[in-house]
Formats: structure tokens, sequence, C-alpha cells
């Protein structure tokens, strides 16, 4: 019943007009108690003001109105009441907003933390009793404060989130055709197509094509988000979604599953549902949507849900999402990768699990899992120059065995044999290429950056020129300790059949390798003349060309130009300024090149990168497009780099020589300004150019 008050306006539901809240008088159920989740507690009452006499029946008033609606009536003190705007402390005050306590559980503590200090006190381990919330019944036990965000925001936002399981045949299928085309993955691939298939029950059962998502599922979300996520000593990898996936239905699933259908859409999968002339721009509106939605998953789990693995896999897919569309310089980015550092340590995923019984399966997932963010960390803190977040001197985590994932999801007995079979370092003698191989690949790698960044910003002198030159060293004996067929060779692309295999090639050679540039840049102090600098230029002549290799690959289903740019930027880009500047300086002093570096193959080279470049402004893929996060970059190397053919390829005449200032590659890598930028020092280019660099969107699907 929605009737009218004395004054004529519409009257309000009980929980509105209790809590001082605008209603909108909505009936049979008002919106506002829809969005704070209690509409079985919506009600109009016909005479909300009438008094009864509660002394002869005291059980008159309780069946009137719930007592849940009600406020907590405060007593009075003698005192004068305050002021209007004078906030009160009441003991009985309870908030109708707060979080379950179990989100701000501590998490990880190390050997140094209180806890290493305190006696061991088993009596004392119970969590102390608290006050429940206004608005929480049957919930454990919430934290004595308010949080910014409200019930009814968390409310609000997760019924957006859940609004994306509309399109939840393309996520499903997107999912499931990554087994095709993904070499990596921060877990194993077949339990992130579980959880994904997991989901199918509820969005059957609740209709989310077609309709919003019901509130009572929206609180269901939430609730389960909320919980502690305990992983029993005997479950299987198999079983592991039932526990996080359909009923039990948890935000970071969400969030975790949304960002990684968003990146597989990016890279050109399931092209085909989008290919109506009339609605072009839906592929685009999806993924930004996605995007919104995984990172709304990201906000509410850092607000109610305890640190968990899965919290881990999301923050990381969100990461990678993230820099797809704001680049590895855009702050969002470098945000995004500081919450999962933080999360990371938290949860103690740095350090090898101290308790006993825990399953294999996990601990290989949680060595992935670790190795992945490493690896990210090293990549880039080098870009932009800033310090390392996860250094090996804080962790005695090991590197994931080289096992098929299909393995590491079966039954202890199957996984036991796979481990057996392996050699004393890990790595399967199958000659396979599994997901894991370049996982443990590139984190092998990233150690030597970690050494090379510890240097980095030291004076040369003769100890550290010591320290640079060994750890050259080991970086050639780590490549050659590598199994063979890890290792790139040219003629791959003939004799392996899948180019994803070959990509990744390419990818793992060119994260080596760039280690070793750096190097030789930070021991060039610019005293010798960079045409007789044999290592610096062969080098930069392995990692040009070897990127330039990917922009041969042509794939049907497989948009390759997102991860052909980015090793352009990474590696391309980079070694190419360098190769620049030794043209400029051979043509001024007529200085030759070392015996076995071609001066027209480095002209041919860098023709070939400039009308890459050229292209991807063109390219609906590239994230190069006017307005993208690579133009700029893409636009000012091309420039540079087309200039300084031109000059070295036309006649010599003192009236058409550029300056020194228009073409001058000053390379002088200072690894924490970003490398290979300062090539493009001084160049002048046409007005309305951004003078700004954002280094790209560097998403690789190898991430």
């Amino acid at each position: 019943m929605n009737s009218n008050r004395r004054n004529g306006k519409p009257a309000s539901c009980e929980p509105c007009r209790l809590n001082k809240t605008r209603c909108d008088h909505g009936t049979p159920i008002c919106d506002r108690c829809v969005q704070r989740g209690i509409p079985d507690r919506c009600f109009y009452h016909p005479a909300p003001l009438t008094k009864r006499n509660t002394e002869d029946d005291p059980d008159s008033r309780a069946k009137d109105t719930p007592d849940v609606l009600r406020p907590t009536k405060r007593k009075r003190t003698a005192k004068s009441p305050p002021g209007p705007d004078a906030p009160s402390f009441y003991a009985n005050d309870k908030f109708a907003d707060a979080v379950p306590m179990t989100t701000n559980r501590t998490g990880y503590l190390g050997p140094t933390s209180y806890t290493a200090i305190l006696p061991k006190d088993e009596a004392n381990a119970i969590i102390p009793d608290r006050e429940a919330s206004v608005a929480s019944d049957g919930s454990d036990f919430e934290m004595a404060h308010q949080h910014s965000l409200t019930k009814s925001m968390r409310m609000q936002m997760t019924t957006e989130v859940l609004k994306c399981l509309r399109h939840y045949p393309i996520i499903q299928e997107v999912i499931n055709i990554l087994l095709q085309f993904a070499q990596t993955c921060i877990v194993p691939l077949p339990l992130e197509i579980d959880l994904v298939n997991g989901l199918g029950p509820i969005v059957e059962r609740f209709n989310l094509m077609h309709s919003v998502p019901d509130p009572r599922l929206v609180a269901r979300v939430l609730d389960n988000s909320s919980r502690p996520l305990e992983i029993p000593d005997d479950m299987k990898a198999s079983d592991f979604h039932q526990i996080c996936s359909g009923d039990n239905v948890r935000l970071e699933v969400l969030g975790f599953i949304l960002a990684s259908a968003g990146r597989a859409l990016s890279y050109g999968l399931c092209s085909y549902h989008f290919s109506d002339p009339a609605n072009l721009n839906s592929k685009s509106r999806l993924i930004d949507e996605l995007l919104r939605a995984s990172t709304t998953c990201t906000i509410l789990c850092t607000v109610i849900s305890p640190v968990n693995h899965i919290f881990i896999w999301m923050l990381y897919e969100n990461y990678a999402f993230t820099i797809m569309v704001n680049g590895f310089s855009g702050a969002p980015s470098w945000r995004r990768f500081g919450e999962l550092a933080s999360q990371l340590y938290a949860l103690g995923l740095h350090r090898e699990p101290t308790v006993p019984n825990v399953p294999t399966w996990l601990l290989e997932t949680r060595r992935r899992a670790f190795s992945t963010c490493f690896l990210q960390d090293k990549t880039l803190s080098t870009f932009l120059g800033r310090p390392l977040r996860l250094s090996k001197r804080h962790t005695d985590m090991k590197q994931p065995l080289d096992l098929d994932d299909n393995d590491i999801m079966a039954g202890e007995e199957t996984l036991n044999r796979a481990i057996a079979a392996l050699d004393e370092n890990g790595w399967n003698t199958e000659r396979r290429y599994l997901r894991t191989s370049w996982v443990r690949l590139r984190s092998i790698s990233a150690t030597y950056r970690e050494e090379i960044l510890d240097v980095a910003l030291s004076k040369l002198d003769e100890n550290v020129e010591r320290q640079l030159l060994d750890i050259s060293r080991r970086i050639q004996e780590s490549w050659d300790n590598f199994p063979q067929h890890l290792r790139y060779w040219p003629n791959c692309w003939n004799e392996i059949a899948s180019p994803y295999v070959c990509l990744m090639l390419v990818v793992a050679h060119q994260t080596h390798w760039y280690n070793e540039f750096i190097i030789r840049k930070l021991l060039d102090q610019g005293q010798t003349p960079i045409t007789s600098n044999l290592e610096l230029l062969r080098v930069s002549t392995s990692l040009l060309s070897t990127t330039l290799t990917l922009g041969t690959i042509r794939d049907r289903l497989y948009d390759i130009h997102k991860e052909f740019l980015t090793e352009v930027i990474l590696c391309g880009i980079p070694s190419a300024s360098v190769l620049a500047t030794a043209l400029q300086e051979q043509h001024r002093t007529n200085a030759p090149f070392p015996p076995s570096i071609s001066r027209s193959g480095i002209i041919r080279m860098l023709s070939v990168l400039i009308s890459h470049l050229e292209a991807a402004e063109h390219t609906d893929s590239s994230s190069a497009r006017p307005g993208e996060a690579n133009y700029n970059l893409c636009k000012k190397a091309c420039k540079a780099f087309t200039k300084t053919v031109d000059f070295v390829l036309e006649p010599r005449a003192e009236e058409i020589t550029p300056s020194t200032a228009d073409f001058e590659l000053d390379l002088n890598l200072d690894m924490f300004t970003g490398p290979g930028l300062d090539a493009f020092e001084g160049m002048e280019f046409a007005a309305g150019d951004d003078g700004s660099i954002d280094w790209g969107a560097m998403a690789q699907w190898t991430l």
C-alpha cells in the first residue's frame, strides 16, 4: 500500500523513513531498498506515526515494525544535547555500511614481524566479538567503522559487473579458444576454462543474458567475495572451480575472467561476432566495458575481499589488460602493478610455503604466478626507470617446473610421474613447447635484468665494469644451458609448424639478449666511436633483425600486430637508434664498420622498420593510430629514422647538410629515463605533434 500523507505527499516505506533516507515511493518495493539489498523488508505502514501503549502490549511494536529496520534507541544523558553538526559516538551505534572483519586480515607475516616476538597463545586465537551492522543479518562480525563505499554503492557496482554476463556466450567461447593460441597464462589454462564454464548455471538460472541481475544474486556474490577462500589440502585441481564459481561465484573470478576475455578479444579472437557493418564499433565498446567491469572488481575486492590466489590472478590480468589501453607509461598501469605487488606480498606468494601438505598443483601454480609477476616487474622498471618492486633478494620462491597444464590439472599420481620425467634442472625431456617453458625462460632472464639495474646508476669504474662483464658472461652461459629447442634460430619459421611457438621463441630471445644490449650501452661512455664498438653493433643488429621477422607473420585468426609493435617498441626502436647513430657517425667521419657489420644491411633494416612504423598508423589492431597510445612514439621514431636514412643516402653538399641538432641520435642510454628515447631529442616536428611520448599499449599476449 502506498498512501499519501495528510499533507498530500506520498508516504515513504518504513526502512527509508526510519533511516531518514529519500524514498522513491515505488510499489510494491522501492528502488532504494533494492539497491540496499533489503527488498524483503520494504513495506508501507498504513499509520507510521501512530503510537501504541507498549507497556500494555510489549510485542505490539515488534509486530508492526521489524526491529532490524528501526535504529537503536539512544539513552539520553543529563548533559545538553550536542549541536546539530556534532558527530555522535554512542556505544550502541551500529554501522550500516561496515565490511566483514575478515577483509582486513593481516596476511603473510615474516620472521621479523610482531607475531614472531609475541608468545604463542592458542586460547587467544579466537576472533573477538564485534557488533554486526544494521543491514547484515546472519553475516560474519563486521568492523566497527564505516567504509567509504557504502553497501548501496557496492550493490550497484556489483550489479554493473554482472550485467557483463549478458555477453557470456562470447566470453565463454573466447576463453575456450585460448587453448589454441595462448602460449602463456598466469595459471594453467584448463583451470581458467573450468572457472568460466562454472558460471554457466548461474547465468542460466538468473537469466543474466536477458534480464537485470537479481538483487539476491548480487548480495550472494558480495557475501561470497567477503569470505576467506579456504583451499583444502586434499582438493584436486579439477575441483577447484567448485569453491569459487557457480553458486560460490566471487568477484575475483569475475574480474579475472572478464579481463582475460577482453585481452583475447583485443587480439582478434572471435572477430566474426563483430562483422556487422552497421555496428562496427561494437567490439571496441565491449572491450571497454570488460575493462571497466574488471577494474570495478579490483576496487571492490580491495574493499571487501581477503587476499587470496584468485585475487592475485585477477590483479595481474587487469594490469595486463590496462597496459593494452594506457601503455606501460600510463599512470593507471603503474598503479595497477603497485597494487598487485602489495597483495602478492600480503599473500606470501614470494616465499615457498612453510605449511605442510600443500597440494602440488597449487604449489606449481603459486610459483608460476610469482615468476610471471617477477618478469613484469623487471620490464616495467626498465621501461620507466623506476625502482623494482619485486626483488629476488626478498624471495625464496623457486622456478616453476616445466610441466604441461594438463599434467598439473591431473591427479596427484599423474603429476608425480610427470615431475619424475623432468631432467635435473626441471626442464621437460621431450622437446615440448609448454606454457610453463616460456615462463621459466624469461623469469631466468629477468634475474639478470635485476642485477643490471642494480648497477645502472653507478658511476662506471673498474669495479662496475667488472660486474657488468661478469653478468654478460653469465648471460651467455645461461643461454647455452637452455634446452636447445627453446633457443631461437632463424630457420625455425620453416621447421616449426606453429607460428605461435616461433613467436614465443623470438620473444624469449629478445628478453634475454636485451640484457646484453643494456650492458653494452652502460659500458659505452662515448670515449670510442660507435662504429668501432663491435659488441654493441652486433647485439643491436641481432635485436633489430630478429624483431623485423615478426612483421612477416600473417594469421587469419590471431592478430600479430600488437605483438609485433610491442617488440618494435621494447627492442626494435632502441637498437635501431644505436645503428642510426652509427650510420651518421660513419657518414661524417668515413670510419669503416667492422668487417662483420654491413652498412647496407643496416640501411635496409632501418628502411623496413620505417615502413612498418608508417603502416602502423593505418592498422586497426596496432594501437598506433591517431589518438591511440602508440601513435606519438611511432610517428616520432618514423620521422627520426627517415631523416637519418635520407641524410646518409643523399650526396654530400654543404648547402643541404642538416645541422647536428637535427640528426644527432645521442643514445647515452640512461636506464632510468627510458631506453632509446634520447634518439629523438632535438628533432623538429610539424605543428600539432604531441611532445609527450606515450610508450604505447604494450600488453603482450605473451605476458
